[in-house]
């Protein structure tokens, strides 16, 4: 085990360069945690920056801690499959001739690969000798119930590559004088999303191994599944009707599969971060008794299943992506109307185009109670009766506090043209 060992870290040989994209919200964050015990958990979509955000951790722990006390570990590498993470553990510390009570970091990628780790994960904590970073591409949210971790770990959920990660990513970073170019970065980003790999290449054929890998690997074979080939009509069914209220029922009798099976797949989508669902608004029995909306955890996915997604529901599951980095939005409904994303008192609805009418506000004017109510626009940059209408590239760029001073295109939702109340 120990030439496994010495594969995974390069440091212990040789100087390790810096890793990929410095992600900085999820980097400083992760550096301020190593400050805790807890056990921190990294969780998200498959291929969304995991490893190499460890990587990144890493790095920047070399400039203070020995080599030799830090180890990576992918658990689910063939050549450890028989290996629980307490013997992996004992075979570092033998490696590197560290004592059992020496403070060492680790970093396991995959843990959810084996079925016990958190039980391990507690025994590591409990004995106090280690700070543990794990990662795993299904939900680890699901540790959050287990008792043996309750109280012991730090989530953090990280998602594909935010709009301004994306123009750093791939050099197109705009200056405040070049404004007017973000409105076509923002709809090739909307259309590209943000897996780092496919942003680079563009190869389609990558997202298909990617979703394949998913259905195939993290559902399929972890889960018991036989029927392969009803999950991928599930995801493409979802993929379809990506932003509609749709009953499990009606997925069940389209496919001709039976509604426990379509409850599970559902499930177990949304375990590996690949879905997102959102609840109705209102009182519990509301929310559990109509349908959610689905949508896809990056647009890109679209590009490979579906034809027939049109450019405003793209726009639609991105606004969902920012707004829930802050905490899950529902959608609601009322008197015949519907706005379709609202968390305490703020609201959100994507409506972009370069024309706002009135219809268009009808609906979000309408709550009159909610303090901040938002119109995201292609280019419409102003405010009409209350409401701010923002262009999809400032409201991506706001959420990240990116957004050049002052910048603004044009005054078409401007206040002098606002309906009056």
């Amino acid at each position: 085990m120990e030439e496994i060992l010495y594969r995974f870290n390069p440091w212990w040989t040789t100087k390790f360069a810096f890793p990929g994209l410095a992600r900085e919200r999820y980097l400083s964050l992760l550096l301020k945690l190593m400050e805790t015990k807890d056990i921190v958990l990294i969780t998200g979509l498959r291929r969304v920056g995991k490893t190499t955000l460890m990587y990144q951790v890493i790095h920047r722990l070399l400039k203070d801690v020995a080599p030799e006390k830090i180890c990576y570990i992918s658990l689910d590498s063939l050549a450890l499959k028989d290996r629980s993470i307490r013997e992996i553990v004992e075979a570092f510390r033998k490696a590197k001739g560290l004592r059992h009570d020496e403070h060492v970091f680790l970093f396991l990628d995959e843990v959810h690969s084996k079925p016990d780790f958190e039980m391990q994960l507690k025994n590591l904590y409990d004995e106090g000798h280690a700070k543990v970073f794990a990662s795993g591409s299904s939900s680890l949210d699901i540790v959050m119930r287990s008792p043996h971790l309750t109280g012991r770990q730090r989530i953090v959920r990280m998602t594909p590559l935010s709009f301004a990660e994306y123009l750093r990513f791939t050099g197109k970073e705009v200056s405040k004088a070049d404004a007017h170019l973000y409105i076509g970065l923002a709809e090739e980003y909307v259309r590209s999303g943000g897996i780092p790999e496919f942003v680079k290449t563009g190869d389609q054929g990558y997202l298909q191994a990617l979703i394949d890998s998913i259905l195939y690997r993290d559902v399929a074979a972890r889960h018991n599944i036989r029927n392969r080939a009803h999950l991928a009509d599930v995801l493409t069914f979802v993929a379809q009707g990506v932003g509609n209220p749709v009953g499990l029922r009606k997925i069940s009798r389209v496919l001709g599969i039976s509604l426990q099976s379509i409850v599970r797949i559902i499930d177990l989508f949304a375990e590996a971060n690949l879905i997102l669902m959102v609840e109705k608004e209102g009182k519990v029995s509301e929310r559990k008794g109509n349908p959610k909306k689905i949508y896809l955890a990056d647009t890109g996915l679209f590009q490979v299943l579906t034809e027939n997604i049109n450019l405003g529901s793209l726009v639609e599951n991105l606004v969902l992506l920012t707004i829930r980095n802050d905490g899950e939005p529902r959608y609601h409904r009322f008197n015949g109307y519907e706005v379709d994303f609202v968390r305490g008192r703020d609201a959100w609805e994507p409506k972009y185009r370069s024309i706002i009418k009135e219809e268009d506000l009808e609906a979000i004017f309408r709550l009159r109670t909610f303090k901040h109510r938002t119109i995201i626009t292609k280019d419409v940059d102003g405010k009409r009766g209350g409401v701010d209408l923002v262009p999809l590239w400032k409201f991506l760029l706001r959420n990240e506090g990116d957004i050049p001073e002052g910048t603004r295109l044009n005054q078409k939702g401007s206040e002098s043209s606002s309906r009056k109340k």
